[in-house]
């Protein structure tokens, strides 16, 4: 489009041009001085890390604590935007400042600023009109004011939190500031209470007291077992014992193991020594001397007596008498006799042989040295199987001692995580009666006497993109439904001819073709 076109359009609706800005300016003025006021209160609750936090039910098992650099609080702000926006609590809001004082947005009687004569004028038209008109639309599905409150409220408040932050912003919007703080503040104070309510089960504590009774009844009887099992196996430790029972049985295998070293030895020297008496007389001669040998002597007397009477014989008879020939004889025979024997003999004298009775008595030492480390080896053997025995015995007690200790152990182990339990259950319920908790007021339910709605910026600012824009739309919409031929190209447009001549659309002009 032209310049001229353009302009010839703005003087062919100058009116509008004029009459709708002024219109739509008009009106945004009027919503900005007669439009009801909506006042706004802001809180700020921060939420700590408390027990609520890092804490689980004492009724759950396994760990008590949470891993809040592995899960984050990003739940929690979110469990907590979506308590505060609840229905349930919305209605523990309503129950108690009434319906009536948070459909009025505040007190009776109290109020924002009191407008002019005109505005209050404007506002009751409006009010009825549009009051007519939401009361015929509320018929067709009709509630209560309990709940038409409660859908109010739900509007009207808005919860939200930064991202990565702890802190909730709470904001509610209604038509006086003094009710919005109000009924803020008791949005808060009901969800300080429900808070602590859903963060603690009420028959925790009584459940615990019951359970630790009991468990310790449980744990006293246990413990008594244990003892009298002791006591019947007469030991203070089954550690100790056993320790003990070990420490001599290793005396006893070692005592055996030299024992019987020292048998082998013995038995060894036995046979040596055995050996060497075979091969030793048991007596040697002492000593010996040469003495007279009398009998030789008796011999030669005797011989000198045959040799006597043989002279004799001879001197009275021949040599073939027969006496004489048998003196003869004997004489013959006492001399080779006598000539047989020495004139001196050897006397000797005999003993024990001293090697052979130390051996003799090395031997009966080792032999006593055997039997005795027989005997022993017996007694160490007894030892032995005795010590076994004990062990052996030992071993099965000790089963029995050990599932009564194990039973013990678990009940000690599930008494003390009761107690612990009920401790913390008492905390929960000291903390909810002096109603402490993790949720601290950042800053409390704010008094804003200056209304956010309607926003004068805001409405003049749409006010002067309407007044342009709906005045260009209406032009612009116009000038599409008017069909008459304005122009040279309109013309050759729509005739589909050439255009040989233009005569300006003027006075002059006109009067001229008039004639024609």
């Amino acid at each position: 489009m032209k310049t001229i076109d353009f302009w010839e359009t703005v003087f062919r609706h100058k009116i509008k041009v004029v009459v709708i800005p002024l219109l739509l300016l008009g009106m945004g003025a009027l919503v900005v001085f007669c439009f009801p006021r909506t006042y706004q209160s802001e809180a700020k609750l921060f939420l700590k890390v408390g027990r609520e936090s890092v804490g689980i039910d004492p009724t759950a098992t396994g760990q008590r604590m949470i891993n809040l650099m592995q899960q984050g609080r990003d739940s929690e702000i979110t469990s907590a935007i979506d308590l505060i926006t609840s229905r349930g609590l919305i209605g523990k809001v309503v129950d108690e400042l009434g319906p009536d004082y948070v459909l009025r947005g505040g007190p009776a009687g109290q109020g924002g600023p009191e407008p002019n004569a005109a505005a209050k004028a404007f506002q009751d038209f409006m009010a009825a009109t549009i009051g007519a008109a939401i009361g015929a639309i509320k018929s067709i599905d009709p509630v209560g004011r309990r709940e038409e409150a409660i859908m109010r409220l739900e509007e009207s408040l808005m919860v939200d939190a930064e991202r990565h932050s702890a802190m909730l912003v709470l904001q509610y919007e209604t038509d006086t500031p003094r009710g919005a703080q109000e009924i803020l503040d008791t949005v808060i104070d009901v969800y300080q209470r429900d808070h602590l309510r859903i963060h603690r089960n009420e028959s925790t504590l009584a459940f615990f007291t019951e359970q630790e009774a009991t468990l310790a009844d449980e744990l006293d009887h246990a413990r008594n077992a244990v003892q009298r099992a002791k006591n019947e196996i007469g030991v203070a430790s089954i550690e100790a014992r056993r320790a003990s029972l070990e420490s001599q049985l290793q005396r006893v295998e070692v005592a055996v193991y030299v024992a019987e070293q020292d048998r082998s030895s013995a038995a060894a020297s036995i046979e040596e020594l055995d050996r060497q008496l075979a091969d030793l007389p048991e007596r040697e001669i002492a000593s010996k001397r040469q003495i007279p040998n009398d009998g030789a002597d008796l011999l030669r007397d005797q011989l000198y007596g045959l040799q006597m009477r043989k002279m004799d014989l001879m001197a009275r008879y021949s040599e073939t008498h027969p006496l004489v020939v048998a003196i003869s004889q004997q004489v013959e025979q006492a001399e080779s006799v006598v000539q047989g024997q020495e004139t001196v003999r050897e006397e000797t004298v005999d003993d024990i042989n001293p090697v052979h009775r130390q051996l003799t008595l090395s031997r009966r030492e080792l032999t006593s040295k055997a039997a005795g480390l027989d005997a022993q080896l017996t007694m160490l053997a007894q030892q032995k199987q005795s010590l076994l025995e004990s062990i052996k015995k030992l071993n099965q007690d000790d089963v029995r001692i050990d599932r009564l200790q194990r039973d013990e152990s678990l009940l000690r182990t599930k008494f003390f995580r009761y107690a612990d339990n009920l401790e913390q259950a008492r905390i929960d319920q000291a903390l909810e009666e002096q109603e402490i908790s993790s949720v601290s007021i950042a800053q409390p339910p704010t008094l804003n006497e200056k209304p956010v709605s309607p926003s004068k910026a805001l409405v003049g600012l749409a006010s002067i993109v309407l007044a342009i824009a709906g005045t260009a739309a209406t032009v612009l919409g116009l000038e599409q439904l008017n069909h008459k031929l304005r122009g040279e190209a309109d013309t050759e447009q729509a005739l589909g001819l050439p255009v040989l001549a233009a005569v300006p659309n003027n006075p002059v002009n006109g009067r001229v073709l008039s004639h024609y």
